[in-house]
């Protein structure tokens, strides 16, 4: 998969968690705003016209008695309340939404046709007689029609504090759920951002540490190559880049090896030969011949020394460095080397001295090594040392049987960056 993809398919997850996240909030909201319009528009309605039947039951049972007493002040007055009661209950049949709100409502329309049976009879059976009081099945009906009126009162206010209960709870749940959702949310917007990243950051980590065994000279180290990604493409590239110049590193190693080769013999040939007509076995020599004699003869060693720096490294880049361990004091090496020195400090006029902390200084070393390690060291003292100066070689111990060799002189010293060289 191309890196493009990974993050266009990542920025997409998170895009449609954040969509469900929202529909999910929405349909939240449209829930408790579709409960709360119910409660407001049905349940509050329903209960208010409760509230009004309560009333009129209890004027019809006020009217009713007054009217037998004295029926002609009350009778078009309760006439128009027990109509007001019909139209209610009609209404109520309508708005009410549970089965026990329309069990008691059927009650409630059962016992006002009873209470207007009863009222009609006794109605008919007096004929406009005044009497002293009720007869006991018009009590009896009236009685139960304002107990089944506060049957549906109550039944529409236990649907109503029902109803806010299961808002609430309806509200916990959506709530709890609210919470669930944006931590799962979250959660999958970390793992998808956490893989978006690790797809990317791996194959980066990877040729990051290439290019660090390149820049270190492991020229066979390689990346590996998974699928068809630029990454991927990337990584094929590079190890063809590593190939390449590994391939040229090793044409430089051979030819240096193969050229300080061929120089070694004919230097040697030279020098032999410059050293016997200094030591004037082929015949006596003037002054300025020997000048002139060893003058190129101190030139072939210089060229001499650099070839064999050139073979060292050649050596230590294909690991065949070896080494000639023995135990040696010190002191006399670094003398040797420094005496090989004293003409050329002696033209810039600046003073070569040895302070050791005591005689002898045994080493395990390899001899040659350590005469050319010094020689380099103090070579560049020389160079860079003005005239007239000094140029002090301390050999210390540091203990833990290691010795501290120290090249001091007053040039402008080696540059921090190139000090780990």
């Amino acid at each position: 998969m191309k890196v493009s993809t990974r993050v266009i398919s990542g920025l997409g997850i998170l895009v449609l968690l954040a969509l469900a996240a929202l529909a999910y909030q929405v349909s939240v909201i449209h829930q408790m705003q579709t409960i709360n319009r119910d409660l407001a528009a049905v349940n509050f309605h329903a209960g208010s016209t409760a509230l009004g039947l309560l009333e009129i039951s209890r004027t019809i049972g006020e009217f009713s008695r007054k009217y037998f007493v004295s029926p002609d002040p009350y009778e078009r007055e309760l006439e128009t309340y027990r109509s007001e009661f019909l139209e209610g209950v009609k209404e109520l049949r309508k708005t009410v939404r549970t089965q026990k709100e329309r069990t008691e409502v059927e009650s409630l329309f059962n016992a006002f046709e009873d209470y207007s049976r009863t009222f009609n009879d006794v109605k008919q059976g007096n004929a406009g007689r005044e009497m002293a009081y009720l007869p006991p099945g018009l009590s009896i009906a009236i009685d139960h029609l304002e107990a089944r009126t506060v049957a549906v009162y109550d039944a529409i206010k236990l649907s109503i504090h029902d109803e806010g209960a299961r808002a609430a709870q309806a509200g916990q749940k959506a709530e709890i759920a609210s919470w669930a959702a944006g931590f799962l949310a979250v959660i999958l917007c970390v793992l998808a951002a956490a893989v978006t990243v690790g797809a990317i950051n791996e194959p980066l980590r990877s040729l990051t540490d290439g290019t660090r065994a390149i820049a270190k000279g492991w020229f066979w180290h390689r990346l590996p190559v998974r699928g068809s990604s630029e990454f991927a493409e990337l990584a094929r590239d590079f190890n063809a880049m590593a190939e390449r110049l590994g391939e040229l590193d090793q044409m430089k190693k051979d030819f240096v090896s193969h050229v300080s080769h061929d120089l070694k013999a004919p230097l040697a040939s030279m020098r032999q030969v410059m050293h016997l007509m200094l030591q004037e076995i082929p015949g006596s020599l003037n002054e300025q011949q020997k000048a002139l004699l060893r003058l190129s003869y101190n030139s072939a060693e210089r060229l001499a020394a650099m070839v064999g720096n050139l073979l060292d490294v050649s050596r230590m880049e294909a690991g065949a460095m070896e080494y000639d361990m023995a135990s040696h004091d010190l002191v006399p090496l670094i003398e040797g080397v420094i005496e090989e020195f004293k003409i050329q400090a002696m033209e810039k006029g600046i003073r070569l001295t040895l302070e050791p902390s005591r005689q002898p200084v045994e080493v395990h070393c390899d001899r040659d090594r350590i005469v050319q390690v010094m020689g380099n060291l103090i070579e560049n003292a020389l160079k860079f040392s003005p005239a007239n100066s000094e140029i002090v070689t301390r050999v210390a111990e540091a203990g833990a049987g290691s010795v501290v060799v120290s090249v001091i002189d007053s040039g402008p010293g080696i540059p921090e960056a190139h000090r780990k060289k």
